[in-house]
């Protein structure tokens, strides 16, 4: 190093993801629209539709839709989405396409109230299957998810 010159640092930040939401992944064969009443009914909740989520995929050149319900529980402070994984052009969230839909709950949940959501989701006969998702393990979901 010649005299006079400075040695570059660099310095790197990492910082840590604070998801304030949990995700539940859902399989099931039914439309959305019959989903969300099974839902509405089962757990007591007011899920409406609102407007479809619209991405563009740079593979296909094309925009893909998704349906997307919602529903706000104010005593809790609890926002609750309802995605579609699917649409007939594509998939939402490629790493996890076994999933036909997804619910995030946004606030602070305990696991008692989380597990007791999970419980009476369950017990929706028309889902095939239903998941715990890691938010960390899914990169394209940070994408969307952070508000």
């Amino acid at each position: 190093m010649k005299t006079g010159q400075t040695e570059k640092k660099t310095l790197r930040l990492k910082v840590a993801e604070d998801f304030n939401y949990r995700l539940i992944g859902i399989s099931s064969h039914e439309n959305d629209y019959r989903l969300v009443w099974a839902i509405n009914n089962q757990l007591k909740m007011k899920f409406v539709r609102i407007g479809n989520l619209a991405m563009h995929n740079k593979k296909h050149s094309a925009d893909l839709e998704f349906s997307r319900f919602f529903y706000e529980d104010e005593d809790r402070y609890l926002k609750y989405y309802l995605f579609s994984n699917r649409c007939p052009e594509g998939i939402l969230f490629p790493e996890i396409r076994n999933m036909d839909f997804i619910i995030q709950i946004i606030g602070e949940l305990t696991e008692g109230d989380f597990n007791l959501i999970i419980k009476e989701l369950k017990s929706i006969t028309i889902l095939s299957a239903l998941f715990v998702l890691q938010p960390n393990k899914i990169k394209s979901i940070g994408q969307l998810f952070h508000e």
